[in-house]
C-alpha cells in the first residue's frame, strides 16, 4: 500500500509571500467579520484571466433526448471523447442548426466532448454520466481540460484573534482547498461501493452539506473542505500512514465559517458539542485547524467501527464513554495515535475532532462557503 515518493509545489503560497503577508497592515477584527474575498482581485492575486464569481455546479434540468433507444444517446463505443471542465455558462442548442439555445450549461460543470467535424465548430456535448445533453458552438473555447481542476481561492489575512484566556493576539489565516493538492474522492454518499479508494488520497464528505444535520438542513450546498495550508501539512503526513495500514481519511468537517458555527450553536445551545463562538477561542473550526474525520478500510470499502455515527452529540460519544466495544475503542485509539503523532490534538467529548495544536495562531473568519470564488489551475499533487 506505500506510495510513492511526491514533491510539494510551492507556486502561490511561497514561505516568503507568507512571511510578507503577515508583516502587512491589514488587520482584521477579532470578531471575524471580515469578508475579504467578496472584492478578492483573482486575476491579480494568481495571474488568470478568470471571472471571480462563483460556480454553479448543478446537473442539466432537461437533457435531450434525441432517440428512444437509450444506447443512441450515449457516446458512440468509437468516439473520441474528452472530459472538461466549463469555465463560464455555455449555451446549449438541440440541434446544429438552431438559432436559439434551449439551454446553458453553468460554470464548473463538467462535461465529455466530441470534437467538431472538419469545417464545423459545433462541439457534441455529454454530461457526467456520459448522456446526449445537445451541441455547442464552439464548445472548446468554453471549457478546461480535466487535467485541470477549479479550487475554492481565499486571500491570507492577518488580524487579531481571542485565545482561551481572552487576551488577543497576532493571527493569520491561509486558508486552502485541498483539492489543489490531493486527490480526492468528492461524495456525500456513504457508501463506497465500487470506488477504488486507492486512486485518492481522501474522501471529502461536508456533513453539513447535507440534509443529515441537527437542523434537518443543510448549512451550505457546496461539498468543500477548506484548511489551513499548515495544517494541511499535518494531514498529508497522517494520510501516508492510514494509507500504508490501508485505510482511507474521510472528512466530514472542516472549516466551519462563524456564521454557521453561531447558526448550529443557536440550535444546540452545549458548547460542548457545538461551541459558542464567542466563548474563549470559539468553535476552532471557523480557525480552518480544525478536522473532523473517521476511517474507510479500504479492501471492504466500509468506515471503521466507531464509536458512534458522526456528530451524535450523547455522552456514548465521548471518548471515555463506558459503551463502546472493544473493537471501536481500537478503532479509536488507533486514529488518535496516528493524528496526535502528526501534530494534532482531541477534545474528550467527540472522538472525531482533531486539531492543530497551534491553533491560537489562526485567526477566525467567515467565508460564506457557497460563494468562495473558485478559479482553475493545474492540480498541485502533494505526492
Amino acid at each position: 500500500m506505500k506510495k510513492n515518493s511526491r514533491a510539494v509545489s510551492l507556486m502561490l503560497f511561497s514561505a516568503l509571500t507568507l512571511n510578507c503577508t503577515l508583516m502587512s497592515s491589514c488587520a482584521v477584527s477579532p470578531e471575524a467579520k471580515n469578508h475579504v474575498y467578496e472584492d478578492f482581485d483573482v486575476k491579480a492575486h494568481v495571474g488568470i484571466e478568470f471571472p471571480a464569481e462563483a460556480f454553479g455546479f448543478g446537473e442539466l434540468g432537461a437533457a435531450i433526448v434525441p432517440s428512444a433507444n437509450k444506447e443512441e444517446n450515449c457516446i458512440p463505443s468509437d468516439a473520441t471523447y474528452f472530459p472538461m471542465t466549463l469555465i463560464e455558462d455555455m449555451p446549449i442548442y438541440r440541434t446544429r442548426t438552431d438559432d436559439t439555445p434551449y439551454d446553458s450549461l453553468k460554470k464548473g460543470q463538467r462535461v465529455y466532448l466530441i470534437e467538431p467535424e472538419e469545417g464545423s465548430s459545433w462541439a457534441t456535448v455529454y454530461s457526467s454520466g456520459k448522456i446526449l445533453l445537445g451541441y455547442a458552438k464552439d464548445g472548446f473555447l468554453h471549457t478546461i481540460n480535466s487535467d485541470s481542476s477549479l479550487y475554492a481561492e481565499v486571500p491570507i489575512e492577518t488580524g487579531l484573534a481571542p485565545d482561551n484566556a481572552g487576551n488577543l493576539v497576532s493571527a493569520y489565516s491561509h486558508l486552502v482547498d485541498i483539492r489543489k493538492y490531493l486527490k480526492v474522492y468528492e461524495s456525500t454518499d456513504p457508501s463506497n461501493d465500487g470506488i477504488d479508494l486507492a486512486r485518492y488520497d481522501v474522501k471529502v464528505s461536508m456533513k453539513l452539506s447535507t440534509d443529515d444535520t441537527s437542523i434537518g438542513e443543510p448549512f451550505y450546498a457546496r461539498n468543500l473542505c477548506l484548511i489551513q495550508y499548515d495544517t494541511l501539512q499535518k494531514l498529508v503526513k497522517a494520510i501516508e500512514i492510514f494509507r500504508n495500514d490501508g485505510y482511507t481519511v474521510v472528512i466530514y468537517d472542516a472549516y466551519r465559517p462563524t456564521s454557521v458555527q453561531q447558526r448550529w450553536f443557536d440550535v444546540v445551545q452545549v458548547h460542548k458539542w457545538v461551541a459558542d463562538p464567542k466563548r474563549g477561542m470559539g468553535g476552532i473550526h471557523d480557525r480552518g485547524t480544525a478536522l473532523d474525520i473517521s476511517l474507510i478500510d479500504n479492501e471492504t470499502g466500509k468506515e471503521l467501527d466507531m464509536p458512534t455515527p458522526m456528530h451524535t452529540f450523547t455522552v456514548e460519544s465521548a471518548r471515555n464513554s463506558t459503551s463502546m466495544s472493544e473493537v471501536q475503542r481500537r478503532n479509536m485509539d488507533y486514529m488518535t495515535d496516528v493524528m496526535t503523532s502528526c501534530g494534532f490534538t482531541y477534545i474528550n467529548s467527540e472522538w472525531w475532532h482533531f486539531q492543530c495544536v497551534n491553533t491560537r495562531n489562526y485567526l477566525p473568519t467567515d467565508h460564506p462557503i457557497d460563494t468562495i470564488p473558485l478559479v482553475p489551475a493545474e492540480t498541485e499533487i502533494l505526492k
